[in-house]
């Protein structure tokens, strides 16, 4: 399997704490089944500002030293980027990071209460550029429950979306779980992914949320996850079955 984001990194975001907890995180996704982690810390959230410089310092360091400890989970660069008007500027000089910095894939964390006017400009821009945006975690996403044609839109215009594996599995909140296994059944998601932040809570596991995911989709389904993930890795086209609503109808979830 294949985690496209996580907080692996010490002391840079509220992810690990120390690199004997990116450690034990690295160990616990590694014995998940979990092969290639994207290292995804927050940037410019109002608290954190990460740059590719330093996530790649802080990259090589830990890489190096799970190969001292014999876990060989990959390790790859990437950054949760929450959306601002010169975003794609920071890409393409790479002060920022898309996903393996291949200007394939970004992975998008958006405000939860209300969309920026640029949204839909910055995205199609971002597709326009051949950089596919990844929407991280809607299913906690106010404006996405009340109003989930936004999330149906950017999909048909080439977006895709990644589902926590904790909110599949109720830890988020039941509300949140049934935004989550809303959103799958209508086919608005492409990717599961741990948003791992600790070695004790919020946990870099995925085999139980695609046992979960098995109980909602056909197999079929399941496999194109997996793909996806794989996909990214290598800077190919990820699947994108298509979405059983439209981003014309208005519906709700919650």
């Amino acid at each position: 399997m294949v985690d496209i984001h996580a907080h692996l990194l010490p002391g840079i975001d509220d992810g690990a704490k120390s690199m004997e907890e990116a450690l034990e995180m690295a160990r616990i996704a590694w014995l998940d089944g979990i092969t290639d982690m994207f290292v995804t810390p927050h940037s410019h959230d109002g608290l954190f500002v990460n740059h590719t410089e330093l996530i790649t310092a802080k990259l090589e360091q830990l890489q190096a030293l799970l190969r001292l400890k014999k876990i060989p989970l990959r390790l790859h660069i990437g950054a949760e980027i929450h959306i601002h008007s010169d975003l794609l500027t920071n890409l393409r000089t790479g002060e920022l990071p898309t996903l393996g910095n291949q200007q394939k894939y970004v992975l998008l964390e958006l405000p939860s209460l209300q969309l920026p006017r640029f949204t839909d400009q910055l995205l199609a821009a971002l597709l326009e550029h051949g950089i596919t945006p990844i929407i991280a975690h809607p299913e906690r996403l106010v404006v996405i429950a009340e109003q989930p044609q936004w999330l149906a839109n950017w999909i048909e215009r080439g977006a895709i979306a990644q589902v926590t594996a904790d909110s599949l599995l109720g830890k988020q909140g039941k509300r949140v779980q049934r935004a989550a296994e809303t959103l799958i059944r209508q086919r608005l998601v492409h990717l599961l992914a741990s948003d791992a932040h600790h070695a004790d809570r919020r946990t870099p596991r995925l085999s139980h949320a695609f046992a979960r995911l098995h109980q909602l989709v056909s197999e079929a389904e399941v496999q194109t996850y997996l793909h996806n993930g794989e996909a990214i890795v290598n800077g190919q086209p990820c699947r994108v079955v298509e979405p059983a609503v439209s981003s014309r109808r208005k519906w709700w979830f919650w």
